[in-house]
């Protein structure tokens, strides 16, 4: 038979079960404190860009409502700005691209959200913004979202460069 825990090794256990058990309730609890709420609006804009003409298509936004988790690990740690290459090739010249992105919310305030640069050949990019709590979208209202690219584009003649500017703008609205 075994002899009985002494009393100061079973107070040792149960303090280190209250510890973890503190440790992972503030690990649920505090996200929603920071967020407000268990779950988060987040809007995805989503627009296609072609260098060398500097078309930019019109930018199609989407809101949902995610919970804070997911927001915090899945949408905030993928980046805001996502860009895929779907017909981009150096063999017809080269691009430096700046995208200039502005945020205006319900209030009328204008945020100023960063710039993009991407260096690359000519071609289409799709481009997808994803805005949450921590660029500026806590509220309801209307939103505006501005797109500003430039590009430096220079044809394999490399003859000239071209300077060429356009602008995405995308409302939505957060209920």
């Amino acid at each position: 038979m075994s002899a009985p825990q002494a009393p100061g090794r079973s107070r040792r256990k149960l303090f280190v079960a209250l510890a973890v058990l503190a440790v992972v309730a503030v690990a649920l609890v505090a996200p929603a404190v920071v967020y407000g709420g268990f779950t988060v609006p987040v809007t995805t804009v989503k627009f296609r860009e072609t260098t060398g003409s500097l078309f930019a298509s019109s930018g199609n936004a989407t809101v949902s409502v995610v919970t804070v988790y997911e927001y915090m690990f899945s949408s905030r740690t993928s980046g805001m700005v996502r860009t895929e290459n779907s017909n981009v090739s150096g063999s017809r010249g080269t691009a430096n691209i700046t995208m200039s992105l502005k945020l205006t919310n319900p209030s009328g305030q204008t945020l100023d959200l960063g710039n993009v640069n991407i260096s690359g050949g000519l071609g289409a990019r799709d481009h997808t913004i994803t805005l949450g709590a921590s660029e500026g979208v806590r509220v309801p209202g209307s939103y505006r979202l501005d797109v500003v690219i430039t590009a430096s584009v220079s044809p394999v003649s490399g003859v000239i460069q071209l300077n060429l500017t356009t602008t995405v703008s995308v409302t939505f609205t957060v209920s």
